[in-house]
């Protein structure tokens, strides 16, 4: 009976370590080092069927300028996104590939059945993996998303779409909430 106690503890115990040790846990990645140098390349890819993704990847764009990161716009089935696939050699300087799927929408909610009219809602949803450059190992898993009502009197979506992409950067890289708030 103890004997049976004891190896059921134990498998517990293993199968336990097992799922704390997914691939989506917390695992320790510094992103930006010394002076905040980006440790990455890092892959966006953009699809939407409401929303053009040029506005999403030109706010990515100026975000990869003002912190000197390398960033390539590419499809979302892109070999990037796929574990065990190591960066090309001349990206392995750096110790890190993340790859972002950033999926922005714009909707019009169904009119109310009292009449009238909503205000148009702008949201998106995003994945981030965090890849170890030399084998292509997944480190890290991060979603957000997020969500707004548009102020029709205020004219196009453009402005709330830079929002939503600057508040999602802002949580991806810290260091550029405080520059950008300066």
């Amino acid at each position: 009976m103890r004997i049976g106690r004891s190896f059921g503890s134990l498998l517990g115990l293993l199968l336990l370590n097992a799922c704390a040790s997914s691939p989506s846990g917390d695992a320790p990645v510094q992103l930006f080092g010394a002076q905040d140098a980006p440790r990455f390349h890092a892959y966006l890819a953009c699809t939407s069927n409401t929303v053009d993704c040029a506005i999403v990847e030109r706010a990515f764009d100026r975000w990869a300028d003002d912190r000197h990161v390398m960033l390539e716009t590419v499809a979302s089935d892109n070999r990037v996104f796929m574990t065990g696939t190591p960066s090309p050699a001349a990206e392995q300087a750096q110790p890190y590939r993340i790859t972002m799927r950033y999926v922005p929408d714009l909707s019009a909610p169904a009119n109310p059945m009292g009449g009238g009219s909503m205000r148009p809602m702008i949201s998106y949803n995003a994945t981030v993996h965090v890849f170890d450059a030399s084998t292509g190992r997944l480190l890290k898993t991060m979603s957000f998303k997020d969500k707004a009502i548009i102020d029709q009197d205020s004219g196009q979506a453009n402005p709330y779409i830079n929002a939503q992409v600057r508040a999602f950067l802002k949580q991806l890289d810290p260091a550029y909430a405080k520059a950008s708030a300066s």
